[in-house]
Formats: structure tokens, C-alpha cells, sequence
């Protein structure tokens, strides 16, 4: 396309050159044929007028003029005067000059023209291959970027897969020694009664870490679908206080929820709750027993600021940006059970929804969970 506009100016460029010699050659042309007829005019007014034979006119005509000639003919046109073929001569001239400078100025002017256009459609030619080598660039850089979250996701998946793997298997190794055990006839009633207790708790880690990934499958693939609506932020806090006061009360930990005044947010009340409970659970699980979770509420201009602080060991700072990810684990998880599941829900859940969340440690130790949600 670029080639073709090229090569369609330089044609008009070379167009309107020829036009223009064409008008100076047919000016020159015609300012020739004009004084032509002005001279044989004046050379038939000679012959008839002055009665002069035609030989000696032609023959002075013809003559080649002289320094006296001319100072001769100067003094009888200062004697006589001589005006009316000075000024047909000039007319010619004038006329043809001003022809000829309209022929230039417009030839100049078309041509000046020509060229800015040229220089523009240039531009604007060059601004498009620029921005298509940077479309070009952006492409290839996103196709870059897409192919190595692709790799990335891939690895993610094969180490998700290995690590519910290995979840999985000690708590099914536990349960399926368990099992056998209840159901032998080797052991006494108590030993059996005992195991089979045991079995019951394997059991019931398996269906959390199985409704963990059930969660996050639908959410993944869209199944969850988050609905806010104008909801009391005092009867969330209530509800997910009470779904964990119980493992609080076992672990001899005390829930503190500082007075607020009750607003109203934007939120869905069901998947919300799962993720505040699932913060406050985190904060059950690794605070020692003895301690406190303290809840603090603070209202912004636009959202409602929700802290959950506790004396646990705290997460170092390397991991503060890990810990979001799907079945991470962090150096501290190793003696608390659980599938690297809840905090992935949990800030999928508070972004969905235009919040956000963060953690800051505590000093000398502890957490500090940040959630924003917004007001309605």
C-alpha cells in the first residue's frame, strides 16, 4: 500500500513538471509568433507608407544593427518620437511575462504543495509502519507472556498435583491403618473403640481438604458466581466469630472483637464469610494456646477496614506474597494441618468483590490480616 502511494505521487510530481515546460514552451512559442507579426506589420507599414522599395527595406531589415545604427535610431525616435511600436512591444512582453509568472508562480505553488502532501503521506506512512512494528512488538511480547504463565500454570499444576498427592496419602495411609485396626479382631474393645475415633478424625480432615478443593474448582471454573448485596458487616463478623469459637475455646484461645458501629457493605454474604472465617481460622491454627485474636473494624471513605491480628509466629516476609497461592504451604505450616486452599479462596473472594487483602507482621510476633470491603 505504502509503495503504490509512492509511487502514484512521484507520478504527479513528474505529471505536473511536464505541464509546467508544456506552458513555458507554448508561452515562448506564442511570444515568438506574436512579435513575428509585429515585426512584418511593421515592415508592410515601411514599404507602403514611407513608398520605400521593398528590396531596400528587406535588405535594411536584414542588415546587422550597428553601434551608429542604434545611436541613430535613438536620436530620431528623441526627435520624432516612436511610441506606438515601443508600445505594442512591450504589451508582448508584458503580456507574456505576466502569463509566464502566473505559469511559474502556480507551477511553484502546485509543486510546493505536491511536495508537502508527499511529505505527509511520508509521515503518515512511517507513523504506521511504526505503529505496526509496535503492535507487532506488543504481540509478541504478550504472546511471550501468555506462553510463560502457560509453562508457569503447567509447573503450578504439576506441583499442586504432586503436593495434594502427598496431602492426600497420609491421611488415607492413616485412615486405612485405622480401619484395620477397628475392624480386627486382635485388639481389645478399647484399643478398637480408639482407632476407630481416629478414623473418624482422618475422615473428617479428607472431607475438608476435598470440600477445599470442591471450592476451588468452582470458583476456577466460574461455577461460584459472587452476588453483592447491601449486607449488615456486624452480623458477618457475628457469624464467623461463632463458626470457629469452639476450636478457640479447645485451644483455650479468646476471640476479641472490639466495639464498631454496624455499616452496611457490598458483599455476598455466603462467599465473604467463607473468606473472613477462613483468615480467622489460619489465626486459630498457628496462634499458641493461652493467646488472643483481636478484630478490628475501621470505616474509610469508601470501605470498611477489617483486621484480624493474632500472636502466632508470624509469616516472613519472603512468603508474604506466596501465601496467596493455590496449595502453598510456608515454612511454618509443617505442623499445622491444612491445603494451601483457604487464603487462595479468600483473596479470590475479596477481589471479586472490589476489595483487597494484605499482611503485615507484628512485633515481637503475630499477623496482621488487612481485608477492605466496600460500603454500600
Amino acid at each position: 500500500m505504502g509503495q503504490r502511494s509512492s509511487k502514484r505521487l512521484n507520478g504527479l510530481f513528474l505529471l505536473t513538471i511536464i505541464i509546467g515546460f508544456g506552458c513555458f514552451l507554448f508561452s515562448h512559442v506564442s511570444m515568438q509568433k506574436a512579435l513575428k507579426a509585429e515585426r512584418r506589420g511593421t515592415l508592410g507599414m515601411l514599404v507602403e507608407q514611407a513608398d520605400l522599395p521593398e528590396a531596400q527595406v528587406m535588405a535594411a531589415a536584414n542588415q546587422k544593427i550597428t553601434q551608429q545604427d542604434a545611436q541613430k535610431g535613438a536620436e530620431l525616435e528623441a526627435r520624432y518620437g516612436l511610441t506606438t511600436r515601443t508600445q505594442r512591444q512591450q504589451k508582448i512582453t508584458q503580456r507574456y511575462f505576466i502569463w509566464n509568472l502566473v505559469i511559474g508562480g502556480g507551477g511553484t505553488i502546485l509543486l510546493s504543495a505536491f511536495f508537502i502532501w508527499n511529505q505527509s503521506e511520508n509521515r503518515k506512512q512511517v507513523r504506521k509502519i511504526v505503529a505496526e512494528m509496535e503492535q507487532k512488538q506488543s504481540e509478541k511480547a504478550t504472546s511471550e507472556l501468555l506462553l510463560q504463565r502457560v509453562r508457569n500454570e503447567g509447573n503450578e499444576l504439576k506441583s499442586s498435583v504432586t503436593d495434594i498427592a502427598h496431602q492426600l496419602r497420609t491421611p488415607v495411609a492413616s485412615l486405612k491403618m485405622s480401619m484395620d485396626i477397628a475392624l480386627s479382631d486382635k485388639y481389645s474393645d478399647q484399643e478398637r473403640s480408639e482407632f476407630g475415633h481416629q478414623a473418624e478424625i482422618q475422615i473428617h480432615k479428607l472431607n475438608l481438604m476435598l470440600d477445599g478443593l470442591i471450592k476451588l474448582s468452582q470458583l476456577e471454573t466460574d461455577l461460584i458466581r459472587l452476588q453483592p448485596q447491601p449486607t449488615s458487616l456486624k452480623a458477618v463478623i457475628t457469624d464467623a466469630v461463632n463458626s470457629l469459637i469452639m476450636k478457640a475455646i479447645e485451644k483455650e484461645i479468646e476471640i476479641e472483637v472490639e466495639t464498631f458501629e454496624d455499616r452496611l457493605i457490598l458483599i455476598d454474604q455466603k462467599w465473604t464469610l467463607e473468606a473472613i472465617s477462613n483468615v480467622l481460622e489460619n489465626a486459630v491454627k498457628y496462634s499458641p494456646a493461652g493467646t488472643t485474636i483481636q478484630l478490628r473494624i475501621s470505616t474509610l471513605v469508601t470501605y470498611v477496614l477489617l483486621e484480624i491480628l493474632d500472636q502466632g509466629p508470624g509469616i516472613p516476609s519472603q512468603e508474604q506474597t506466596k501465601i496467596y497461592q493455590r496449595f502453598y504451604r510456608g515454612a511454618n505450616s509443617e505442623a499445622v494441618e491444612g491445603s494451601g486452599v483457604g487464603l487462595y479462596l479468600t483473596r479470590s473472594i475479596i477481589e471479586g468483590q472490589g476489595g483487597a487483602i494484605m499482611v503485615k507482621n507484628l512485633k515481637p510476633h503475630g499477623s496482621n490480616f488487612q481485608l477492605t470491603l466496600p460500603l454500600a
